[in-house]
């Protein structure tokens, strides 16, 4: 009566950097393969285009600028637009303030955004997606 459920989700293996809690980094970062935030982030966090990458933003992490990631499992918070071409998991103690772009999307109870969400379309996903940069702070 009940068939299996085809569900789509993100393995976590292995992570290839990784911002611990107990730094503060200020300034753009570019990545590929898998990246771990549980420290803060003031700068646009990145993957390098064409690359299956994987964000994972733990619940004490928080990242202020412009997010894009292939697949991203976001538990905490996010001040900018976030672009994800696969799929986007918002866990329960996500939020994010800002718009959202997204192939798939899996959000639990809990999760808040304070901006739009809309679907890329078929032909945008195999295009390069830019982000706007934020504006440097220096006077």
């Amino acid at each position: 009566m009940f068939g299996k459920k085809n569900s789509v989700s993100v393995t976590i293996d292995q992570f290839s950097s990784l911002v611990s809690s107990n730094v503060s980094l200020t300034g753009d970062m570019a990545f590929e393969e898998g990246l771990k935030i549980s420290g803060a982030v003031t700068g646009n966090v990145y993957h390098k285009p064409g690359t299956h990458s994987l964000l994972a933003l733990s619940t004490e992490g928080r990242i202020e600028g412009n997010v894009s990631s292939y697949d991203a499992l976001i538990d905490g918070t996010v001040v900018g637009d976030l672009v994800v071409e696969h799929l986007l998991e918002l866990h329960s103690n996500a939020r994010v303030r800002g718009n959202i772009r997204y192939r798939q999307l899996s959000m639990e109870n809990g999760a808040v955004v304070d901006g739009t969400l809309s679907r890329l379309d078929d032909e945008e996903i195999g295009q390069v997606v830019e982000l706007p940069r934020l504006h440097s702070r220096e006077g």
